[in-house]
């Protein structure tokens, strides 16, 4: 993603502020060559310039793709709409397709589409962006636009025709068709080897102007010639004198209110090449369902005219809120016929975008090897997901550490190269084993105690060492309680004491289950809680040894179970729950992972019965049900989009609720608690408001209603926590399932505390 030094930093495709040069502390002065990390412009990125073996597998399928169109005269072949996502922003999807358009450009059209803020969704707005993007592109030659070459193209394509069909008379037709069939910019160009052609269709052009119609209409089939006249005498204007005047002229016809304007323009110029449309930008209409659903009908209009091609290009939570399961279902099955989505970088293509933007910015290779130790790019993505890291993310830590190596002083020791790599790294590679490295010549970069969190976390990104080593754990794991614990008012959130009893106990039993003899006083749950909390938030200084021993007295664990094997299964969460952060952030909420959470724990909790409900008339759709004494809970498993399945979950639901109260009428018990637990994240708002408004639970059976709002960290922990249960299960990690929830209650706290809080109106 290197920028290009052919253009000027007003042209660069790349945006990024004014910084001035940093004066280091040994006299390096040098701009930060990692700053411009935005890429606005796809036809000003430069093959050359950019990392050649990034998801160049991507940049082949879709030009392969565009070639198969063409040959097939654009209807038969190739894919005429292709979906490009990506993670997240950042990923570089709007470079890719300067890529595809640096590797297509003598071959094709492109023509970059952003809607501005207020433009009508439609043809007249095609047209007016379209053409507003070729007008600013510069072309190869020399003061000429895109806009400029593609008319030139067209109008080129016209005059072939003619001479071809023996319409016009020429002395010598088959030089003439030759010239026309390569470079039309030799013809309009004042330096163009066939420049005199040009001067004769000027001078010629009134006697001209009705057969090149001609040839247009036959091109487009249905087009009047009588209106494609004033096309083609702006399409020659404009490849013989260029734009200003010309291409206002082109950008009134494209963008006609009727929408008509737009399909001849691209037709027109689909004559002469293909067309392919770059839909990129679309972040303005987030959560438009709307805007999604006409966005959606145009881009498969445009893909329907012949010679065009579009590529729609969008992360993933742009997708998801605005097109996703808000399209009919015919509509998602045509875009994403043919989606390609885009991976982040990897080591090799990071450390070749440091040395593209070293050189570019002119950094000596001294310079830049010390850079590069000092940045120390396998450092960075070890222990990262594959494809996790977004090009953006990389160039601002690259950004920064570049302030930091110009402003550093430099070391007089002589930097040994490591045994394991032999580059010369500042710090050697952290080995999968617990091998103590000296580092006495590094300064500690973090405090004892996050440094202690650190480790952990990359102890458990370690897959292959297995969590918790089985010499470390008892032979089984602790027997379930028997008997209920008393009851404990536990603090919510906010503060407020629960109010049910038996609530109370659900509450007070699950941040401590699975450990031996968990009917304990309320004293030492407290203690045990507010150890923990100390323990994650360093208040107090609670370390050492002595507190491992007491947490594991209080959890009635034996002693062998040492605080390695605690933090080790720590460690594996906080790594699950930072790889989990980017899904979570990303997509919507994957309730196929929180209803195994559900059933895994419902399975599990002592005094909890769990069982799947059949919902009636919806064969294989379920809710999950917690029952025990004087409590029910039915979890709703299902997008909230899905009206057919909440409107017959809430008639379950009521006649259950009849049920209840028949029964307790009948044998004088108290009325069991009751409700109903729905699951919603931060792009779920909109969704749940119209649950509410069209009123799908009705009016008896809304103060049974709990929607549990999960943001992101806790949808992570979740995710993490549900892997980490069937990892324990399959025995991907020794330890049992019992032992991780144990260990872990603390961690989903907030959960188990939401989920059995009584509901307050």
């Amino acid at each position: 993603m290197a920028q290009n030094e052919n253009l000027t930093p007003s042209e660069s495709p790349f945006s990024a502020p004014d910084v001035p040069p940093l004066q280091g502390a040994v006299g390096r002065v040098m701009k930060n060559p990692f700053v411009a990390d935005v890429c606005t412009d796809p036809l000003g990125v430069d093959e050359a310039h950019s990392v050649a073996g990034m998801n160049q597998d991507l940049v082949t399928q879709i030009a392969s793709s565009i070639d198969e169109r063409h040959a097939s005269s654009g209807r038969g072949g190739g894919n005429p709409l292709m979906l490009l996502t990506a993670p997240r922003a950042g990923y570089g999807k709007t470079h890719l397709l300067g890529r595809v358009a640096a590797a297509t450009h003598e071959q094709v059209t492109l023509v970059p589409l952003a809607f501005r803020f207020g433009d009508e969704i439609g043809f007249p707005s095609v047209g007016l962006r379209g053409v507003d993007a070729l007008s600013r592109a510069g072309g190869r030659r020399e003061e000429w636009s895109r806009l400029r070459e593609a008319a030139a193209g067209s109008s080129a394509a016209f005059l072939l025709k003619l001479i071809k069909d023996g319409k016009l008379p020429c002395a010598n037709p088959e030089q003439a068709q030759r010239v026309l069939a390569t470079d039309p910019g030799e013809i309009f160009s004042e330096q163009g080897s066939a420049r005199l052609i040009g001067d004769w269709l000027r001078k010629h052009f009134s006697q001209l102007k009705r057969p090149l119609a001609d040839a247009a209409s036959e091109t487009l089939t249905g087009a009047p010639p009588a209106d494609l006249e004033k096309w083609v005498q702006v399409l020659l204007s404009l490849a013989g004198e260029g734009g200003g005047k010309n291409a206002s002229e082109l950008r009134s016809l494209a963008s006609d209110s009727t929408g008509a304007g737009c399909e001849i323009w691209l037709r027109l110029m689909a004559a002469a090449r293909p067309v392919v449309l770059l839909v990129d930008h679309l972040d303005g209409y987030y959560r438009n369902e709307q805007a999604g659903l006409r966005l959606a009908m145009l881009l498969l209009d445009l893909a329907e005219i012949e010679g065009v091609h579009v590529v729609l290009s969008l992360n993933q939570d742009v997708w998801q809120a605005t097109f996703g399961h808000h399209l009919p279902s015919a509509l998602e099955d045509r875009l994403t016929a043919s989606q390609v989505l885009l991976r982040g970088l990897g080591a090799e293509d990071a450390s070749e975008m440091i040395r593209l933007r070293l050189a570019d910015a002119g950094v000596s290779k001294d310079e830049a090897e010390k850079f590069q130790r000092f940045l120390d790019v396998r450092r960075y993505f070890m222990g990262r997901p594959l494809g996790s890291v977004s090009a953006r993310v990389f160039l601002r830590h690259a950004a920064q550490q570049w302030v930091a190596f110009q402003n550093s002083v430099e070391s007089d020791l002589p930097i040994e190269p490591n045994e394991e790599t032999g580059d010369g790294s500042l710090l050697p590679v952290i080995q999968e084993t617990a091998t103590e490295v000296s580092m006495a010549k590094v300064p500690s970069v973090f405090d004892t105690e996050t440094g202690d969190y650190v480790k952990r976390v990359a102890e458990g990104l370690s897959e292959p060492v297995a969590a918790l080593p089985q010499n470390d754990l008892p032979a089984s794991p602790p027997p379930f309680p028997t008997s209920p614990p008393p009851l404990i008012a536990d603090e919510e959130e906010n503060g407020e004491g629960d109010a049910a009893p038996a609530f109370h106990s659900m509450v007070a039993t699950l941040p401590t289950l699975g450990a031996a003899a968990s009917a304990r006083s309320t004293g030492a749950f407290e203690k045990l809680r507010e150890m923990l909390d100390r323990l994650r938030t360093s208040e107090g200084g609670v370390k050492g040894p002595e507190t491992v021993a007491q947490i594991q007295s209080l959890l009635g664990e034996p002693a062998v179970t040492v605080s390695n094997a605690r933090d080790a299964l720590l460690g594996r969460f906080e790594a699950l729950r930072l790889q989990m952060a980017a899904e979570a952030e990303s997509r919507q909420i994957d309730l196929v992972k929180i209803a195994d959470l559900v059933r895994l724990a419902g399975k599990r909790f002592p005094l909890v019965n769990y069982d799947d409900v059949e919902l009636p008339g919806l064969t294989g759709r379920i809710a999950a049900r917690w029952t025990l004494k004087g409590s029910e809970l039915l979890f709703g498993l299902s997008e909230l989009n899905d009206r057919r399945y909440w409107q017959t979950l809430a008639l379950f639901a009521a006649g259950r609720q009849a049920e209840i109260q028949e029964n307790s009428a009948r044998t004088g018990d108290p009325v069991s608690q009751f409700k109903i637990v729905a699951f919603k994240g931060d792009r779920d708002k909109e969704l749940w408001s119209q649950l509410e408004r069209d009123e799908v639970f009705p009016q008896t059976l809304r103060a049974h209603v709990d929607p549990l709002h999960l943001d992101t960290r806790s949808i992570a922990s979740l995710y993490a926590m549900q892997r980490m249960i069937k990892e324990a299960e399959t025995g991907a990690i020794n330890a049992e399932p019992a032992q991780v929830m144990s260990v872990l209650a603390r961690e989903l706290d907030f959960f188990w505390k939401r989920v059995t809080r009584p509901i307050t109106h």
